[in-house]
């Protein structure tokens, strides 16, 4: 059963019960603001692993140790509420590209950016990011660089002062899909289209399309930020979840 303790040191109100559990179309979205919990102190280290301690201690800055804690805290809490288990239980490892994973029948991802943590569960690969948008990004240089041509051009057909915000949603709808696939920047950014009606990726090099069919989108975000889902659960449905207070 789930550790209630750990319900009340984590202090969500809506966990358990009101939130369901995990079915096989559905995807859980959390977007949690990382401020309230370091001003709370609402996160602990006793769930971490003994690696996960060393890594915390390896950073430079206690507000970048804090934030790893709570991450790594806030994940372990909601796996264990998601498989009916206990956080301690809850073993996070990367796979041989860096991806997290856990050793439970379920998928999870998770972005940050500025205050903002977002984190993505479901029965199937999945990749989320969230990028707090830079007014003073060079969209045209990244854009050509890392864009496929689709996506470039669509970029350059937006008056200036509109393309940052379309530049991110691009950008993080293609980052998603790298976190989702987990195999690192082994993919090229350019060969792959975000572009289509039903938000299906079109492969543009043919050696990539082993990685399959993935659905990307854009998700609701603060105001300042963008945010996206990459998976490849066709017809999925989105349960979203946002923490602010």
């Amino acid at each position: 059963m789930y550790h209630q303790n750990s319900v009340e040191i984590f202090d969500f109100q809506m966990l358990p019960g009101k939130v369901e559990k995990l079915e096989d179309q559905n995807v859980h979205l959390w977007r949690i603001n990382r401020n309230v919990y370091l001003e709370k102190k609402n996160y602990s280290e006793y769930f971490l692993s003994e690696d996960e301690q060393n890594r915390a201690q390896r950073f430079r800055f206690r507000k970048d140790h804090d934030l790893f804690v709570m991450g790594r805290y806030i994940t372990k809490v909601m796996l264990a509420y998601y498989t009916d288990t206990t956080p301690e239980s809850v073993k996070i490892v990367p796979d041989s590209f860096g991806k997290p994973r856990c050793d439970m029948n379920l998928f999870f991802n998770i972005s940050h950016s500025g205050d903002q943590l977002f984190l993505g569960f479901s029965t199937t690969e999945i990749g989320v990011d969230i990028e707090r948008i830079d007014s003073e990004a060079d969209t045209e240089k990244i854009g050509e660089r890392h864009f496929s041509e689709v996506e470039f051009q669509n970029l350059m057909s937006y008056p200036k002062n509109e393309r940052v915000e379309v530049f991110f949603e691009i950008w993080t709808k293609k980052e998603a899909l790298i976190k989702g696939i987990g195999k690192g920047l082994s993919i090229p950014l350019q060969g792959f289209n975000i572009y289509s009606p039903n938000g299906e990726v079109l492969w543009e090099l043919q050696s990539e399309n082993k990685y399959g069919k993935w659905n990307v989108q854009n998700i609701e975000a603060k105001q300042g930020f963008k945010s996206a889902i990459a998976t490849q659960n066709k017809g999925f449905e989105i349960k979203y979840f946002c923490h602010d207070k």
